[in-house]
């Protein structure tokens, strides 16, 4: 006979808890993706409100960095939180 859901449900749960439930460290991602949109959208203005290149170049150089630490804490193991 074939196991209800409960039957399955229970079971996972149970595999769950002895194998130790890890899931990632939401917080930090997010405000890295924060970080990241925000110096993206502030790049807009510095280059056509104010005219300087530079400083949206250096708004694009930031952002690139910091989506680049957020996909490496997203990725890494050992950022995961138990």
């Amino acid at each position: 006979m074939a196991m209800t859901n409960e039957e399955q449900f229970a079971g996972w749960i149970a595999e769950t808890k002895l194998a130790g439930f890890r899931r990632r460290n939401w917080p930090v991602v997010r405000r890295l993706a924060a970080v990241t949109t925000t110096l993206l959208l502030m790049s807009l203005p510095a280059e056509f409100v104010l005219g300087s290149r530079g400083v949206a170049a250096a708004c694009w150089i930031a952002a690139a960095a910091a989506g680049t630490a957020m996909f490496a804490w997203f990725f890494d193991r050992r950022r995961f939180v138990e």
